[in-house]
């Protein structure tokens, strides 16, 4: 089997596979070429063929019962490295490549081959058109020219297919984009006018003068909640948009993720017990690890947050522990759980699990969005393990510090 440079073939394969035509139904533009170059040179046998890593597939054929060869026996092997010429065997019973091939010796007793490169605009050799007869042989220059001509056709025909493929995927990125605008603007306005319409009510209480004085506090209260909803809001749309243009600008030094654990546990204590869970913290030794103290601590409170959320009964446990070279950071709860299906959705802004859509729980959804955009600016994997009624487990890895560096920066 003739194979050129390892590099080179690695990137004619990629080619060829990026044209996803490989294995794909009969098409009659492409039968219709095969036909024509039959005529076109007068053999019983033509076909456009594709050479992959182990076998030569055809596209296209006539006069053969056959699909596909090992790419051992192939003709078009050898012809793909012809640099756009026509390669030519006149009679392959003397050609010392050929003569012990089995579709020399036996069915379809190949004697004269001809084939002419299928080459991309990069330079790429992807297969032949090429042409076959049971006697030798040799095309004239016209015939070289128009089966060059028609190989120039094929691939104007793989080129189109490929255009139209990226136009429909290009298609759908917009209609994907446009659900996802109409889904925000809902989502977002249902959650500004909500915590608006509060506040606007507790006024106009406010503001009525045979409202009890004794009340006031009360009211100044819950509008001092729904004031802090909508400034909680704003700071995850604007921090969703930078983490949308570009990487989250990072603050970096070594914290223990540890003591992170436990200072979100404390800060979150009351609402999670206020709900009736209970929620505790597994972090003993340090664990030190080199990552922004506000950004990490804002993704470990929204994991939280989501925990407390999404747990009708139950507990939860936020984990810091050593794993190898790798800190991690684990929130995990009892809670409604998240299909295999909605694990990568709900990691997109503005999207939620149908769960939570079901149970019109109240959120923009975008506090998963926003951990996994601060995950990846430091250059860590986040994973969620979870089926629905078994509560979630969502984990951050992150690069260990070594322990020395941690000391000598007086962390642990």
């Amino acid at each position: 089997m003739l194979v050129a440079d390892p590099q080179l073939e690695r990137q004619r394969l990629a080619a060829l596979h990026d044209y996803d035509v490989l294995y794909t139904a009969p098409e009659a533009d492409f039968d219709d070429i095969a036909v024509l170059a039959a005529q076109l040179c007068r053999t019983p046998i033509a076909a456009i063929s594709l050479v992959d890593g182990e076998r030569q597939w055809l596209k296209a054929s006539v006069g053969m019962d056959f699909c596909e060869v090992a790419r051992e026996h192939s003709f078009c092997s050898h012809a793909i490295h012809a640099a756009r010429e026509v390669m030519q065997v006149p009679d392959a019973r003397l050609d010392p490549r050929f003569r012990n091939n089995p579709m020399v010796v036996a069915e379809p007793y190949v004697r004269f081959y001809a084939g002419a490169p299928l080459v991309t605009a990069g330079g790429q050799p992807l297969g032949t058109l090429c042409v076959i007869d049971s006697e030798p042989r040799l095309l004239n220059p016209a015939e070289c020219a128009g089966l060059r001509t028609l190989a120039r056709h094929v691939m104007a025909q793989l080129e189109l297919r490929q255009y139209a493929r990226g136009l429909d995927a290009a298609n759908e990125r917009l209609r994907d984009a446009d659900r996802i605008k109409d889904e925000f603007i809902s989502r977002v306005t249902h959650e500004l006018r909500t915590p608006l319409t509060s506040i606007n009510g507790y006024l106009e209480v406010l503001g009525d003068p045979e409202s009890p004085p004794s009340e006031n506090p009360q009211f100044l209260d819950r509008i001092r909640r729904n004031s802090d909803r909508l400034i909680a809001l704003v700071d995850d749309m604007l921090l969703a948009a930078q983490a949308g243009q570009s990487s989250l600008v990072l603050d970096r030094s070594v914290i223990d993720v540890a003591e992170l654990v436990r200072d979100a546990v404390a800060r979150n204590r009351v609402l999670a017990e206020g709900r009736g869970l209970e929620i505790s913290a597994v972090a003993g030794e340090p664990v030190p690890v080199r990552a922004d103290l506000q950004r990490l601590g804002q993704a470990v409170e929204r994991l939280v947050l989501n925990a407390v959320k999404f747990t009708p009964r139950g507990r939860i446990t936020v984990t810091a522990r050593a794993d190898g070279d790798d800190a991690v950071l684990e929130v995990r709860d009892t809670g409604i759980g998240i299909s295999a299906a909605d694990q990568q959705r709900v990691l997109a802004p503005f999207r939620r699990a149908a769960d939570a859509e079901r149970r019109e729980v109240q959120g923009a959804g975008l506090g998963l969005s926003i951990v996994k955009a601060i995950v990846d600016a430091h250059d860590g994997l986040l994973t969620i393990d979870s089926d629905p009624g078994h509560g979630t487990p969502i984990s951050i890895h992150l690069p260990r510090q070594d322990v020395s560096a941690a000391i000598t920066a007086g962390t642990v």
